[in-house]
């Protein structure tokens, strides 16, 4: 957002500069998201490289191996379980973070979505997308609504910025429901009502 544009709606200064704060503190939310999905992005990235070195472990003790060497045998037993173990996890590791990046944009958090999601019914894709994730998120939003961030408007719009001035009754539920408008009303007509909100 320009200042230059704000200014030439007739802004006041201090107000242009209130509203240029206020929509770097919402740019700054989607960029949390962002980062979060290249934390997911690293954490499958490591996993898959200790996946590659236990099959090279596997692969240099078969190699190795002497046919009545109990002790060797064991070993590679073992390497084989842990191996079976660490893949069934590292399944679950990608589902989670398929499910996560994909509920991102419209979940208040994407992890309390992936403790209610029901998982028996989903299937990770080659692609990495998540077959019958879309009815089960839908399912999910009819019986738990409030895991998810309600996009449509839902706040009042005042007749003018004085219809909030003065009112310290306000509380922060009702601050989440109100218009971009009603923001800024409040902000210039109660500044520390309106700091106190945002903490």
């Amino acid at each position: 957002m320009k200042r230059e544009f704000l200014r030439g709606l007739g802004l006041e200064e201090d107000t242009v500069q209130k509203i240029v704060d206020e929509h770097h503190d919402t740019l700054r939310q989607f960029k949390d998201k962002a980062q979060k999905a290249d934390l997911l992005q690293e954490q499958l990235d490591k996993a898959n490289q200790e996946l590659e070195n236990r099959d090279k472990q596997i692969t240099d003790l078969q190699k190795a191996k002497d046919g009545d060497n109990q002790e060797l045998k064991d070993k590679l037993e073992q390497y084989k379980q842990e191996n079976s173990q660490y893949q069934a996890d590292m399944k679950e590791l990608k589902l989670n973070n398929a499910i996560k990046l994909a509920v991102a944009k419209d979940a208040n958090d994407a992890n309390d979505v992936l403790l209610m999601l029901d998982k028996s019914t989903l299937e990770l894709q080659e692609d990495g997308t998540v077959k019958g994730l879309e009815d089960a998120v839908k399912a999910l939003q009819e019986t738990k609504p409030y895991l998810f961030a309600n996009n449509q408007p839902n706040g009042r719009t005042p007749n003018d910025g004085e219809s909030l001035k003065g009112k310290a009754n306000i509380t922060k539920e009702d601050f989440k429901n109100m218009s971009y408008t009603e923001h800024v009303a409040l902000l210039n007509s109660n500044p520390e009502k309106y700091r106190e909100l945002t903490k």
